[in-house]
């Protein structure tokens, strides 16, 4: 019995012990490295800056104290849009930017625009990839709190309510109210739940794998942006590099990066340039892209023509305004800021069980 109680209080003491130091404080160091970068959040962290416990709840990694975001786990494709944005720039400032510079024509006006907009292009790629898209908290609406929190069974239904007076005033138009299951919370209209993310964004657009970010309410303007800008910026390469050409009609084999910068620019103009119409449609009939595809009943949208919903609670029944409400609407405060500072025991960044768990979940101290 001796050797038993001897055991049991030297395991009481190595847990006492381990406990210690799992909740001691961190160095400066430590601190510093999680503000530089924070790859997995803390669940014992209840108090602080929100950054840390972020990541708990979410799939994000942050930078810079929260100040810059990127996903985990996916297939990132953002440094490769930024090479193939840095590289033509890098081979025009090289062999093209000087020639072109000291001409006699005048064509300095031609390079300076070139730089402006792929400054622009590059600043709201980085916008657009490392912002917050609209994340909503998790854990508004507890149901069942004193039953391990289960969702009630009418939860899972769909809630339509009459829509608002919109200019149309249709009075067919109504909106639908749904509950996700894992942020536990009901979400506004045009609210979808991100897979990739892990979170709920308003005005879920779409999660795009170039920017390895969700395009929502938050950063859809500098999305579109980005586009337009990279469409200028392709365009002035062409005319810069075309001017030069221009000039070696005789011997174009003196002037290679030229004609593959022609090429280059010519290629990568197509896909932001159909991008953009596409956003310019969508936007113009009230849609994002989510309820454009929920709409179309085929596996191949791409040559879908895009088409007014029906009833659309949203539609201000004409295409300008549609592309205006939409393109312009407000930014809005960021409802799970990472440099907001903890409570203790906040909801927002524990992680409850699924509904179809039987694991208990007590509530926080």
């Amino acid at each position: 019995m001796t050797r038993i109680s001897r055991r049991r209080q030297d395991e009481s003491a190595s847990t006492s012990a381990s406990s210690e130091l799992s909740i001691a404080p961190m160095s400066k160091l430590q601190l510093f490295y999680l503000w530089l970068v924070t790859i997995n959040g803390d669940p014992q962290i209840s108090q602080g800056p929100g950054y840390r416990a972020l990541p708990n709840v979410t799939n994000y990694m942050l930078f810079l104290g929260g100040r810059f975001r990127t996903v985990r786990h996916t297939a990132n494709l953002s440094p490769l849009t930024g090479a193939i944005m840095v590289a033509p720039m890098v081979l025009f400032s090289v062999f093209e930017t000087g020639r072109l510079w000291h001409t006699e024509d005048g064509y300095k006006v031609l390079v300076i625009m070139f730089y402006y907009f792929w400054t622009m292009c590059l600043v709201f790629f980085v916008r657009t990839a490392t912002s917050d898209p609209g994340v909503l908290p998790r854990n508004i609406h507890l149901g069942q709190v004193r039953k391990n929190f289960q969702i009630p069974q009418e939860y899972y239904n769909t809630i339509t309510l009459p829509a608002p007076q919109t200019t149309r005033g249709d009075p067919l138009a109504t909106i639908e109210l749904k509950y996700c299951t894992t942020c536990r919370i009901w979400r506004p209209p045009r609210t979808s739940h991100c897979s990739t993310c892990e979170a709920c964004i308003l005005t879920h657009d779409h999660h795009c794998i170039w920017v390895n970010n969700c395009i929502g309410q938050r950063n859809y303007r500098y999305f579109l942006v980005f586009l337009a800008s990279a469409v200028v910026s392709s365009a002035l390469l062409v005319a810069n590099c075309s001017v030069h050409l221009s000039h070696h009609t005789r011997k174009p084999s003196e002037v290679p990066v030229a004609i593959l910068l022609v090429i280059y620019a010519g290629l990568s103009l197509a896909y932001p340039l159909l991008l953009l119409l596409y956003h310019i449609l969508l936007t113009g009939r009230q849609q994002t892209t989510r309820e454009f595809l929920r709409q179309v009943k085929t596996k191949n949208p791409v040559f879908t023509k895009i088409r007014r919903i029906e009833h659309n609670p949203f539609d201000k029944g004409n295409f300008l305004s549609n592309m205006a409400s939409l393109m312009l609407q407000a930014r809005g405060i960021s409802t799970l800021s990472p440099r907001e500072q903890l409570a203790e025991g906040d909801w927002r960044y524990r992680n409850l069980s699924d509904f179809h768990s039987f694991e208990k979940v007590s509530p926080p101290q």
